[in-house]
Parts: structure tokens; C-alpha cells; sequence
């Protein structure tokens, strides 16, 4: 499954106040006690109020999410949020172990939770669960979920793995049964919460017979909580306050209150932990390691390689109302595998590096860096812009004067090799498109780079956002095919248009060999197998020159000597672990 590093979504301001104004009033209710709930606290939510005195943290986010119920947001900042507030079955540990969370075990096929053809899953809940409005957390909010993953009146950011579910039994309030109506090897990735998968459980008994609940209060802003902690306040533009939940099944974590506050970028967070005004800054980048260590033993960096990755990609849009067709066609260049070959070999991604992230990472040659599933026989694709002009002059695009944009025939129209980039307004991208900028010129490509602030950029279909509505040309990001290497971002079902807002594939790409291949990865839950479905997914996305992987991403965090951060992975994520947070 696929979580970008830096995702999704815009709302107008109007709106988004008046959701935050709702979310008040519901967390009013909830908090005494309101549709029933008990009461568990005199805070928000059932949270316990902090203290003058009590143990806080601050952290700084350079993007404030756009919600935080992570099954309607492919934005890391919400499911940051979201591993402390609404959890899952299970989630994977610091030394990337699948751990219970909500979950009594893990299923296996020696404890009876797998059946022995994989198409049965039994999750056992631990008992006596709660929401922090006091109400029982059961078997019921899983089955909830998956209806609400599968009803088509609800945008949610993925049904990958959902709609395989054929039924959901519920034989009593701890007992979940999954069945499936074909092999679906990556079904760890469901009902679990992780920095990558949506499977955070929903409350039934808030949302229960509604539909539509991308626009839902709870949604932005969930009034209850079944992780360690409750959002106590949120004001936008500004900050989020975290509340321990009285009723989360560890008990009371070690921290009384999180403060997060939003900055606007991560020079502004990296100034902010300089003067000691916040603890902890999770998403800096790996340029930021030219200075970061510089700054011990007052403060300390830590870096948690893993298989993500910045990359650049083309809109395939072809404008239709069938499955995998979009709202708009995509430049009908990018229709020529030679015209996206030579982009890629017009980019001197290795001086990038050098420059920019000053050596810190490499280039990929795909899309599953860092991980055994990487297929090491691929080569990331050279810098040769004698290549990529030979190219070029070979589909017919040719300029009028030296130094001049190429443009040739295409689909009987005169057409200029001019393409609009869309990316977030955080500096290195900036840098990095600029460079690229000056780099494609170099063999007649314009390039026009546009900087959107992360909200709007990664804006779902509802909210007009350009990449999921179809209307860019190129545009650039960070994600990552983890803890499992399946996505369905590739397959023509997932095409995100009009008639089909849920989709993620927002590279507008439907290719039935690529259908072919990815179902290939699913059809079997040998290890071995599935490393030679996947090796053959990555050669055929590069000999097509589908996707150009800029540089492999780490995570890169920076922390007060204060603050005690337990153990990180990539697959945890940085925030995993919230409940063990202290101070000294």
C-alpha cells in the first residue's frame, strides 16, 4: 500500500472552520457523556485534562494535516496524528515486528487465526476495550470499518484489500472473522495502523448509518479516541493539543500533554528546536544532514533508512468515463515511451544528489528502494543528453533554432514539448526543480515548475486538487510501497475521475500489463514467488520509463536531549511509539 511522505488535502477556509466549530460542539457532547457515551474524564473526548506542572512535549510539523481519520488521507502528517489517536488491530514495532495493538494475537495458521488456504482470517480482540467516551470498543467497529471502506458513497483513500473481503462474522464482541474471495497476501495491511496502511478501526457508534463521511466532522477531527491519546484543541494554521485517553488498554501514557505546532517550513521548525521552543522535529530531509549533527550534544539526529523514495512522474491520462479512463487526457507526448525515456535521461539526478542532498542518498532505478523486494539487477538510468536528443529527434519533436522547445506532430497536432510540474512549496523541492528546470532545457524540454502549499497539493477529488483531478502535466513526491510491496496505485480500477473519487492511482496510468503483473504479486503467499512477481513489476515500469525516481528517502528527525524518543523504524514510523514518550 502506498502513504506519501507529504500528502493531501485543501479546504477552503470558510469550511474549515465551520468543521472546526462542529468538532467542538461534538467533542462538547462526547466529553459529557453525549449519544450515550460514559463519562471517562472532564476533558474532551473523556481525555484527562493536563496540569500546571505535568510532564508536556512539543513537536513541530512543517504541514498541518488536512484530517486525521487516516482511511481519508494519504497525507503522513495524518496518519502521524492518527497513530496516536485512532489505532488499529495491530502495528509494526521499532524492529519492524507486526505487534498487537487492539488485537489479542497475531493470526497465524499454528493458532488457527489463517486457514490453510489463506482465504479465512480470524482476529481476536482483547477484552474489555473502550473508546475514550467509555464506550466498548468490539468486533462490531471492525466489521464497521470495512463497510465503511467499502461503501462507494465514501471517498476513502484506498480499497485495496478491502473490496477482496467477501463478509465480516462477528460470533461475539472479540471475535472478527475476514473472509476472503481470493488470496490477498498483504492482509497484515488491514484493520492495522501504521505510519503507511489504512486500517485504523472506525467508532460505529458515531458514524453508524451515515455515508459521504469524507466531509464528516469526525473525519477532520475524531471527537474520541482508542490510541494513547485525545485531541484536546485544535486551531488551524497554529496547533494541535494531545490529551492522555483514560481508557486506552496500556493505561495512562507517560506524557500528560503533546503540543504540535504548525510551522511553516522546516527551516522555521529547524530555528524553533535551535532555541529550544519545540522537542521534537520529525520530517526533515536528507540535505538537513549537512548541519544537524552539528548540534550535539544539546540536540540529537537520528536516521531511519527505508524504501521510500522522491520521484517524478507523468499524467497518462486518457479523458473517458470508463474504468481507468480520467476526467482530462494527459500531454499526448508523454504517450511515446522514447519522449519519457529522454526526460528521464535529460535529468542528472546523481548531481542532484551531490549538490542538494550532499551525497546522503542515492538514485534508485525503481520504486521499492531499500528493501529486499528491490530488484538489484536495474540500473538507475544514466545522464546522456546526447541519448536523450537522439531520442527525441527519433519521435519527431525538433526545435527551430539552438536552445530553442522542440515540438512535432502529435495525434495531427503541432505540439511543444511544454510541461507544467506541480510539487509542495518546501524548499528542496524547489531547488531540485529549478535544477531540473535548467537541466531539460538542455534538449529543447520546457519545463515549468509551480510551487502549491502541501494542503492543496495533495488535495482529494472533492476538493478540486489538480493531481487527483487529472489537471497537471507532471508533478513530483515522496511515498513508498510498505509494510507490504503490493499497491493498487498502479492498476486501472484505481484511476482516480469523476465516477471514481476514491481511487489513488493519480498517475492517471491504466495499463492491463501492468493489471497482469501486480495481480501476479497477489496470486501467491510464497516469499520467493512474489520477489519474482515483483522484480517483474519494476523492469517493466522501467523499460517503459513510467516513473522517474529521483532520490530513496530516510527519515530524518531531530530531537531535545530532554526529550527521550524511544526506538524508530520506517515501518513503526516516528511517531509509533507516542505512548512511550517521557521527558527527562
Amino acid at each position: 500500500m502506498k502513504y506519501s511522505r507529504e500528502r493531501k488535502r485543501n479546504m477552503k477556509r470558510s469550511f474549515y472552520w465551520m468543521i472546526s466549530i462542529l468538532a467542538v460542539v461534538s467533542m462538547l457532547l462526547a466529553s459529557c457523556g453525549g449519544g450515550g457515551g460514559a463519562k471517562t474524564g472532564k476533558g474532551p473526548g473523556g481525555s484527562i485534562p493536563f496540569k500546571s506542572g505535568g510532564k508536556t512535549v512539543t513537536v513541530a510539523f512543517s504541514q498541518e494535516p488536512d484530517l486525521v481519520d487516516a482511511l481519508f488521507s494519504s497525507m503522513s502528517y495524518s496518519a502521524w496524528v492518527a497513530q496516536s489517536v485512532l489505532v488499529g488491530l495491530a502495528t509494526w514495532d521499532a524492529k519492524n515486528n507486526f505487534v498487537p495493538e487492539l488485537a489479542a494475537d497475531i493470526p497465524t495458521q499454528q493458532n488457527g487465526g489463517v486457514s490453510a488456504d489463506g482465504l479465512t482470517i480470524t482476529w481476536h480482540l482483547k477484552p474489555n476495550l473502550k473508546w475514550s467516551d467509555g464506550q466498548p470498543l468490539t468486533s462490531a467497529d471492525v466489521k464497521f470499518t470495512w463497510q465503511v471502506e467499502t461503501d462507494k458513497g465514501n471517498a476513502v483513500y484506498t480499497r485495496a484489500g478491502y473490496d477482496q473481503i467477501t463478509s465480516v462474522d462477528t460470533p461475539d464482541a472479540t471475535t472478527a472473522v475476514l473472509h476472503f474471495k481470493s488470496l490477498y497476501p498483504g492482509w497484515q495491511t488491514l484493520f492495522t495502523s501504521g505510519p503507511n496502511n489504512q486500517g485504523n478501526l472506525q467508532p460505529q457508534h458515531m458514524l453508524q448509518g451515515k455515508t459521504g463521511l469524507e466531509k464528516d466532522p469526525f473525519v477532520h477531527w475524531p471527537t474520541i479516541s482508542s490510541g494513547p491519546f485525545v485531541i484536546a484543541d485544535w486551531v488551524a494554521g497554529d496547533h494541535m493539543t494531545l490529551w492522555p485517553n483514560p481508557n486506552y488498554w496500556k493505561g495512562k501514557p507517560k506524557l500528560d500533554q503533546i503540543q504540535i505546532k504548525f510551522v511553516p517550513d522546516p527551516e522555521t521548525a529547524k530555528a524553533a528546536l535551535k532555541t529550544g521552543d519545540v522537542d521534537f522535529v520529525p520530517d526533515f530531509a536528507e540535505s538537513d544532514l549537512a548541519d544537524l549533527p552539528k548540534l550535539e550534544p544539546k540536540i540529537h539526529t537520528r536516521v531511519d533508512p527505508g524504501p521510500e523514495f522522491e520521484h517524478y512522474f507523468f499524467n497518462m491520462g486518457v479523458k473517458g468515463t470508463g474504468t481507468g479512463q480520467s476526467d482530462f487526457d494527459g500531454p499526448c507526448p508523454f504517450k511515446d515511451v522514447n519522449v519519457r525515456k529522454a526526460i528521464i535521461l535529460g535529468i542528472d539526478r546523481e548531481t542532484i544528489v551531490k549538490t542538494l542532498l550532499f551525497g546522503k542518498t542515492t538514485v534508485p532505478a525503481s520504486l521499492w528502494p531499500n528493501s529486499t523486494w528491490y530488484n538489484t539487477a536495474l540500473k538507475p538510468y544514466p545522464y546522456d543528453t546526447t541519448q536523450a536528443n537522439q531520442l527525441l529527434d527519433q519521435a519527431g519533436y525538433k526545435a527551430d533554432t539552438a536552445g530553442g522547445i522542440r515540438h512535432g506532430m502529435c495525434n495531427g497536432t503541432d505540439t511543444k514539448l511544454s510541461f507544467s510540474f506541480e510539487t509542495t512549496t518546501k524548499q528542496l523541492r524547489k531547488d531540485m526543480a529549478v535544477a531540473v528546470q535548467g537541466m531539460l532545457a538542455k534538449i529543447g524540454v520546457e519545463f515549468k515548475p509551480t510551487f502549491t502549499p502541501s494542503g492543496t497539493f495533495f488535495g482529494n477529488y472533492a476538493s478540486g486538487a489538480n493531481m487527483m483531478t487529472g489537471k497537471f502535466d507532471m508533478a513530483g513526491y515522496t511515498t513508498g510501497f510498505y509494510p507490504d510491496p503490493y499497491t493498487d496505485q498502479f492498476l486501472c480500477s484505481s484511476v482516480v475521475s469523476k465516477q471514481n473519487q476514491g481511487g489513488d492511482n493519480d498517475y492517471h496510468l491504466c495499463d492491463p500489463k501492468m493489471d497482469q503483473l501486480f495481480a501476479a504479486a497477489n496470486a501467491t503467499l510464497d516469499p520467493a514467488k512474489r520477489k519474482q512477481a515483483i522484480d517483474a513489476i519494476q523492469q517493466y515500469q522501467y523499460d517503459q520509463a513510467l516513473i522517474i525516481p529521483m532520490y530513496a528517502r530516510a527519515n530524518v528527525m531531530a530531537y531535545q536531549d530532554r526529550f527521550i524518543l524511544p526506538p524508530t523504524s520506517v515501518i513503526g514510523g516516528m511517531l509509533g511509539d507516542t505512548f512511550d514518550w517521557d521527558v527527562k
